[in-house]
């Protein structure tokens, strides 16, 4: 073999060893890195709030919500406030859909009796991805994922402040794609009387896995899946689901769900400690131009929030 073959082979090996080094180190940091530290850091201290009237309706107030902290998290918000002044409220924190963000107030259907906030996600999903925009986006996506933490812990904090809001009845409930927050929180924050998960579940590498294979080949919707798995790791459902306990945990989903594999959701609830609940409803997944499935959920949520005396019949 002629030298110059033979240092093109090397320089070859030895790019491919230091890929896989760069990427097991990678792996090894992102995997086994402890981030309550980092969450509890960037909570901070709650430093300003500003309302911002936006409207409403017969029953309630409308809001913009911002909360700002002394480390330079902003968290904007949507609020729904009943025009009854004369009472105090249980408090439903609403972590919604990625098109939804702090709009998901509007989807609060027949709920009257209750202050809903929901805060807004600051990164801005594309409406589609190719791998180099994804992987472009991915440190952004990344950052703002793992702020959604103390981002409800600051916004909890502003519920403290409010004389009309109860805040031994602070449910904190995501659906979809703010779901799989609901875990992590609940494990560095115990303010809240009741978690639930509206379809969602746990396992974030095989669930994103899933999703991409129903638009890209096998090849590209495992890399993503082990990609997005790895960098979420630090808020995958099941490192934390077993610490929701003692504070009730409710779960919610389809039978016919595209979106989220049923063994997925098995697995998380299995994790969980009681007391828990899972209640699977005939449906596929939940959308924004689904009132009726959205409508079924509600009244689900108000059977079940209504026994455990968060809400009133």
């Amino acid at each position: 073999m002629r030298s110059g073959t033979r240092r093109i082979l090397y320089v070859i090996l030895s790019t491919a060893l230091s890929l896989v080094l760069a990427c097991a180190i990678l792996w090894l940091y992102f995997y086994t890195k402890d981030y309550e530290e980092y969450f509890s850091e960037r909570h901070g201290l709650l430093t300003s709030s500003s309302l911002q009237p936006n409207g409403g309706d017969e029953f309630a107030r409308r809001f913009w919500l911002t909360l700002e902290n002394d480390v330079g998290l902003k968290v904007d918000c949507g609020m729904l406030v009943p025009r009854d002044t004369t009472r105090r409220y249980p408090v439903i924190v609403l972590m919604g859909g990625k098109a939804t963000g702090k709009y998901a107030v509007d989807y609060a259907l027949g709920i009257h009796d209750a202050i809903i906030i929901a805060p807004d996600y600051p990164y801005e999903p594309r409406t589609s991805y190719s791998i180099l925009g994804f992987l472009s986006d991915v440190p952004e996506i990344r950052q703002a994922l793992l702020d959604m933490i103390p981002a409800v812990m600051l916004l909890t904090d502003y519920l403290w402040q409010r004389n009309d809001a109860d805040t031994s009845r602070i449910v904190l409930l995501g659906y979809s794609f703010g779901a799989p927050f609901v875990p992590c929180i609940l494990a560095h924050d115990d303010r809240f009387a009741v978690a639930a998960m509206v379809y969602g579940a746990g396992d974030l590498h095989s669930l994103i896995t899933h999703n991409v294979r129903r638009y890209e080949g096998a090849a590209i919707s495992a890399f993503v899946g082990s990609l997005g798995g790895l960098l979420l790791r630090p808020v995958e459902p099941l490192r934390y689901v077993d610490r929701i306990a003692p504070t009730p945990f409710l779960m919610i989903n389809g039978t016919e769900d595209e979106q989220i594999p049923r063994p997925n959701a098995e697995v998380l609830f299995d994790a969980a400690r009681e007391p828990k609940k899972i209640i699977w409803l005939e449906s596929r997944h939940v959308h924004p131009n689904n009132p009726e499935l959205t409508r079924k959920i509600i009244d689900t949520l108000r059977s079940e929030l209504t026994e455990r005396r968060i809400l009133l019949d």
